[in-house]
This record gives structure tokens, sequence and C-alpha cells, in this order.
């Protein structure tokens, strides 16, 4: 069943209602994120079974009771889950009455949660005015309500920055991640994509969702227009109908292109219209995650 329509998400201006209901909608039944095992923390004592391994058994206990227990303990599950948001001025791009940044801090906002839940440290980084916000990945209770803070805070501004400047900021953790791109893609050459690409050549695991409107898809448009680059302010005057198909063949080689690198590098990749309901979009990163060893 799809989830709510994203006009009607515009409607909600509580992010972690959004994300609770989002979340509920896809994930029905799912499995936990730590399971009992032979873990480093505590958990609860069960009666000796023939065939338990004698180093798990609370001998402390077992003087006291004259019976034999197993400290059954959690095994720890869990992943360190860092969501790259593209916060420039692009993402400010509007159809429908939903914009592209609207459409991203739904699907972060769902995702931080959904990770939360499973027991997973979350993280923030926001690309913006050629820097980064960044909120380090932690697992504690305070963590879900400064990531919500962070996201309704932020507004789309500036550009992206190249890598080089990203780098001694966005590599402090020296543990592996899985992280979560939610942009436009919109780039001056390719600093996005050499984000992407460097995060996956960390030996992290990397999704990454591209923003996308019907209009843009499709180009329906008529008659003469204006466009404006959100982010250089650069204005184009054109026909709709001259420029329609030079436009849309330009855009299925940029998409195949894209395509391309995300698979050379092993990187999932998944294109989301931002009319559309985000159920499909947390479906994929469920998998993914579901897909680190434990």
């Amino acid at each position: 069943m799809p989830l709510l329509s994203p006009k009607t998400l515009a409607s909600v201006k509580d992010l972690r209602l959004v994300a609770k209901t989002v979340v509920d909608g896809v994930l029905l039944g799912a499995h936990q994120s730590r399971r009992s095992g032979a873990g480093m923390e505590f958990s609860e004592h069960r009666p000796y079974q023939l065939g338990d391994d004698a180093r798990r058994v609370d001998w402390k206990l077992a003087a006291r009771s004259d019976k034999f227990f197993v400290r059954e303990s959690e095994a720890e599950t869990s992943v360190a889950v860092r969501i790259m948001l593209d916060a420039s001025a692009s993402m400010a791009s509007e159809e429908d009455g939903v914009s592209k940044f609207d459409c991203a801090r739904w699907l972060a906002a769902a995702i931080g949660y959904l990770a939360y839940q499973q027991g997973d440290a979350i993280g923030l980084c926001a690309m913006r005015n050629e820097s980064a916000f960044r909120l380090p990945a932690r697992r504690d209770k305070a963590q879900l309500n400064l990531f919500f803070n962070a996201l309704e805070t932020l507004a789309p501004q500036g550009k992206w920055a190249d890598w080089s400047k990203l780098r001694s900021a966005l590599c402090a953790s020296n543990r592996r991640e899985l992280v979560v791109f939610i942009s436009d893609m919109h780039e001056r050459a390719d600093e996005i994509l050499s984000t992407i690409r460097a995060f996956a050549n960390l030996k992290n695991d990397v999704v990454a969702f591209h923003l996308v409107g019907k209009k843009e898809l499709n180009f329906d448009y008529e008659g003469d227009m204006s466009f404006e680059d959100l982010e250089t302010g650069e204005i184009i005057e054109t026909n709709a109908e001259d420029a329609r198909e030079a436009y849309k063949r330009n855009l299925s080689d940029r998409l195949k292109t894209l395509e391309n690198a995300m698979l050379s590098e092993r990187i999932a990749y998944q294109r989301i219209v931002i009319q559309e309901p985000i159920d499909e979009a947390l479906r994929q990163f469920l998998l993914r995650r579901n897909r680190l060893p434990r």
C-alpha cells in the first residue's frame, strides 16, 4: 500500500510525525537490530543446557543458588548510518507545491528514524555554502532530537563544495559506515559524484538517492520559458517546443552516465520522483542496511 502523498506530507510541519508515519507504513513487524547471543552487553539469565559454552556460565550465581545459569547477552548488530544531505540552493527547486528539499528532508527524517529504531548510530552531514554542517553519528537518546532539530532548521543555500575542501571534515570517522546520499545531483563539474565515490573508496556501503521532478524528466513545458540556475543566478531563455528534444537527449545521457558511474563503484543508486511516495526508497534502504555483516 502506498504511503501518504508528498502533498499530504507537505501539510505536516512536524518532521518527527512525518518520519513515524512514513516508517510505520513501510516497516510493520520489522526485525529488531539487536538479538540475543554471545555479545558484550548483558541481557538475562537462562538455565544451562547441554552443549552450552562453560565460559558463559555465571559462576557467582551458581555459588549462591547451587544451579547453573548461562548469561544471555545482546549481540551488537548496529551500524553507523550517516546521511549526506544536499542542502545547496538548487534543492529549493519546486514542482506541484513540493520542493526537492522537502522530499529530501522527509526521506532523511524517515531513514534516520528507522535506523534509530533499529538501534543504529545516526549522523547527518548537510552540504551547503561550500561547506558542511556535521552531526557525528551517535546512538544515545538525545541524538534523535538533535538529528530532527538539525533537519528542521536547515534551508537550501549556496553550492556543494569540491571534495578537496570537504575531505578533512567528512573523513573524521575511522569506522565503516552506511552512507546515504540524498541529492538532486546538480553539479558544476563532478563535485557531488566525487564525494560519493570517495566514500565508496573508503570501503563504506553507499546508497545514493537522486531526486528529480516529473517536469524535469519529461520537460512538460510549453511556449517561451525562462529557466534560472538557483545556484549561479544564470537565466536561460528558450522555447520549450524547440528545446525539448535536445533537452531530453542530454538528460538521458546524463542519467546513463550517473548510473554507470555508480555501478562501477558498486554504489546503490535510485532515482526518486519528488511527486511520488517515498516508500520504495525506504524499502531499498532497509534492504541495503540488512545486507551488512552482523
